[in-house]
C-alpha cells in the first residue's frame, strides 16, 4: 500500500456505480460529466496527471487520467483518517437550512451515518414530503465535506424519519446510545465515556459503534426522552451552557472525536 505523498492531490468522491466491481490497481474508471468538468475545466488537468478518487467506503485510491474522459486506478494509497469507532448522529432537523452546516461539520470531524430526525418540536412534520433533490444535496455536502478534510469514508445521510421510528430500528442494538438533554442531572458526555470506555473496550463490537441523539430549537419533549432511556440510550449533557440547535451536534461530535482520537 503506497504512503499519500507529500504534494497535495487533488481528491474526487467516486459515485457508486463507477466502484462496481470493486476497485483494484488497474480499473478504469469512466468520468461523469461533473467529473471530467472538475478535473478537466476548474482544475485544467491533463493527460497523465494524477489525483485521488475516494471509493465512499474506506478506499483511497491513486488515479491518472489516460484521457479527458477516463482514469486508471494506479495504486493504493494508505490514509488512518478514521475514528476507531463508527459515529450516527440523529438530529432533530433544525429551522431553515441549517442541518446543512451541521452535515458540513460533523462529517469533517468523523460521522458515519447521519439521520435527519422529525420529533415533537421540529418545525418540519412526518407529512412534509423531503424531496429526493434536497436529499440528494445534503449528500453532496457531505461528499464536498469528506474531500476537503482528507477522509475515506464519505457518510451516509439517510431519509428523513420520525424520532420513534429511528429508536425502534436501533432499540435492540448492543452499541452504545447517547441523548444529549439539558437536564442538569445528566452526567457529562465526556464523562460518561471516559468511565465507559477503556482503551481495550474499543476492540469490543458493541463499542465500535456511537449513536447520538440531538434535539431541534426547545430541544426535546420529557416523553422523547423517556421513550430514549427506554430504548436503551443514556441521557447526557453537553455542558453547563445551553446549545442551540445547530452547536449542540458539533459538539458532540467534537467530544466524541476528541475522546476516540486519543484512546
Amino acid at each position: 500500500m503506497t504512503q499519500i505523498k507529500k504534494r497535495r492531490l487533488q481528491r474526487v468522491t467516486l459515485q457508486a456505480h463507477q466502484i462496481v466491481p470493486i476497485l483494484q490497481i488497474n480499473s478504469v474508471i469512466t468520468l461523469t460529466a461533473d467529473q471530467k468538468h472538475y478535473l478537466c475545466n476548474v482544475l485544467r488537468l491533463e493527460t497523465g496527471a494524477e489525483f485521488i478518487a475516494l471509493d465512499r467506503k474506506d478506499g483511497w485510491w491513486l488515479a491518472k487520467l489516460v484521457s479527458l474522459d477516463v482514469a486508471e486506478i494506479i495504486a493504493k494509497l494508505e490514509n488512518n483518517s478514521e475514528l476507531v469507532a463508527q459515529i450516527t448522529l440523529g438530529i432533530a432537523m433544525p429551522k431553515g437550512s441549517n442541518i446543512e452546516s451541521v452535515i458540513r461539520q460533523t462529517t469533517e470531524l468523523g460521522v458515519r451515518q447521519i439521520v435527519p430526525l422529525f420529533s415533537d418540536r421540529t418545525i418540519l412534520k412526518p407529512d412534509n414530503e423531503i424531496g429526493k433533490q434536497k436529499r440528494d444535496r445534503w449528500q453532496r455536502i457531505a461528499e464536498e465535506a469528506t474531500e476537503l478534510s482528507l477522509r475515506t469514508y464519505v457518510p451516509e445521510i439517510i431519509s428523513p424519519q420520525t424520532f420513534r421510528y429511528w429508536l425502534g430500528e436501533i432499540a435492540s442494538s448492543p452499541i452504545l446510545k447517547y441523548i444529549c438533554v439539558i437536564s442538569p442531572d445528566a452526567p457529562h458526555l465526556l464523562t460518561h465515556l471516559q468511565s465507559t470506555l477503556q482503551k481495550n473496550d474499543l476492540q469490543k463490537t458493541d463499542y465500535q459503534q456511537i449513536a447520538i441523539a440531538t434535539g431541534c430549537e426547545g430541544g426535546w419533549t420529557t416523553k422523547e426522552e423517556q421513550i430514549a432511556i427506554a430504548s436503551g440510550f443514556v441521557a447526557v449533557s453537553l455542558g453547563d451552557r445551553v446549545l442551540s440547535a445547530v452547536t449542540a451536534p458539533v459538539v458532540a461530535l467534537s467530544i466524541v472525536s476528541a475522546f476516540l482520537d486519543t484512546k
